[in-house]
């Protein structure tokens, strides 16, 4: 399922289904199939159009961040889990550091929550993610950062196996559960956006989180519009944010059943 997942995705982003619809064109134009060439440039402009200059995607990815707001904190958290993501892990591996990606606030959120719970534990999931199977992990990485800023060795747990989310929460879980961790006072921290499907999927693990969303891409109030001046930025946005809806309504129909 991780191998379909990749693969689906790769194809099926805007940027590259824009390619292949155009290539498809060109391959229609070369057998004088003019109609059929016509609906696929026709196809990959309104791809482009959607994902480059317009809010879709910031409108798309709002009402995602919107959905768990952080959560008034009655005690200070026994335990944080951070889920993988904030650190490119082939140029850290590299580079022997630490290299932020852009959710790299998911680490910064959960360093000031650890410099303001001196109690709380960090448990750090996520492994290699690539189909090549030769990019290490976050935990290495993710050690060196914490050491760097004064956060004893003791305090911290690493998940080093998980390829995706829903390894995350299953892994994460087992874990927990060998440690007699599990039913412990649990935050989940990871990009806002990313948080409806992580919470779905700790929930089908009967685990009891708190979402500590991190990592905001939008204001949270974003209407549908053109946006000609950061078309990278919109079409980033656009397949971020596709790629959750999709895993979300995934989710929704494999609970429901065939």
């Amino acid at each position: 399922m991780f191998v379909v997942s990749k693969l689906f995705w790769m194809i099926f982003q805007p940027l590259a289904f824009a390619f292949l619809t155009m290539l498809a064109a060109l391959v229609c134009l070369a057998f004088s199939w003019s109609a059929a060439a016509a609906v696929f440039a026709a196809l990959a402009a309104i791809t482009l159009g959607i994902a480059c200059f317009t809010t879709a995607g910031a409108m798309l990815m709002a009402g995602l961040e919107n959905r768990f707001p952080r959560p008034e904190l009655e005690a200070p958290p026994a335990l944080a889990i951070v889920l993988g993501g904030g650190i490119s892990t082939g140029i850290s591996a590299r580079r022997g550091t630490y290299v932020f990606s852009s959710a790299g606030d998911r680490y910064i959120e959960a360093l000031r929550l650890a410099r303001l719970y001196p109690a709380m534990k960090i448990l750090v999931t996520g492994g290699d993610n690539s189909l090549s199977g030769n990019i290490h992990g976050e935990a290495a990485p993710a050690a060196r950062f914490f050491a760097d800023h004064g956060i004893a060795a003791e305090r911290l747990i690493y998940e080093p196996s998980a390829r995706n989310t829903a390894e995350n929460a299953s892994l994460t879980a087992a874990l927990l559960a060998s440690q007699g961790l599990k039913d412990a006072g649990c935050i989940v921290i990871t990009s806002a956006y990313h948080m409806p499907r992580s919470m779905a999927l700790f929930g089908r693990q009967r685990m009891k989180v708190m979402p500590w969303p991190a990592d905001y891409r939008t204001d949270g109030n974003i209407r549908f519009g053109f946006s000609f001046d950061k078309p990278m930025i919109n079409a980033m946005m656009l397949s971020t944010a596709l790629r959750e809806w999709a895993g979300l309504l995934l989710l929704r129909r494999s609970a429901s059943g065939p």
